[in-house]
């Protein structure tokens, strides 16, 4: 009779420290800081900016050829006839679309490299973030930014160490 009371209490101890126990194996990583702070994630973000002002040069340079065809045309408008005036018309209109194309290809050309690297950061940081629980025995690992979590009290933040585990492993 002895040992069911003691095996009872054992178990009603284990219930109770549980959550406190399991609230402690909760940690969190802020993705954004890992994704901007990284090495990884810097080197990612020059060669972006780098593509972005190359880009811009680009469209600079094809915007201020617009603007000086559009000069010529406006001062040719009285010597030329109508049809002419239309073709050339037709012309420039043209050269505008191209232009407005080539604008929305680039944006559209950056936001996949973007895409591209985010994805890549966040397939690798979350092995790291996989390592790093496993090793330290974390039960949940949440994202510290996400909105379906409407209450948590700050927990270990892992944010720096997968930052730091995941510079060493990218420079393998």
């Amino acid at each position: 009779m002895n040992h069911r009371l003691v095996a009872f209490a054992v178990l009603v101890l284990g219930f109770l420290a549980a959550p406190v126990h399991a609230a402690e194996r909760i940690a969190y990583v802020d993705m954004a800081r890992v994704v901007n702070e990284s090495a990884a994630g810097k080197r990612a973000r020059a060669d972006i900016e780098g593509m972005v002002k190359l880009k811009q040069e680009q469209i600079s340079r094809e915007g201020q050829k617009l603007k000086t065809l559009q000069q010529a045309l406006e001062k040719e408008q009285l010597t030329l006839t109508d049809a002419q005036k239309r073709t050339k018309q037709r012309d420039f209109d043209k050269k505008v679309q191209d232009y407005q194309q080539l604008a929305q290809d680039t944006q559209r050309e950056i936001g996949q490299k973007d895409a591209e690297h985010s994805r890549k950061v966040i397939t690798d940081v979350r092995a790291v973030i996989r390592d790093i629980a496993q090793q330290e025995k974390f039960m949940l690992v949440l994202e510290k930014n996400d909105q379906p979590v409407l209450y948590a009290e700050d927990g270990p933040d892992l944010t720096d160490k997968v930052i730091k585990t995941y510079d060493a492993k990218s420079k393998r």
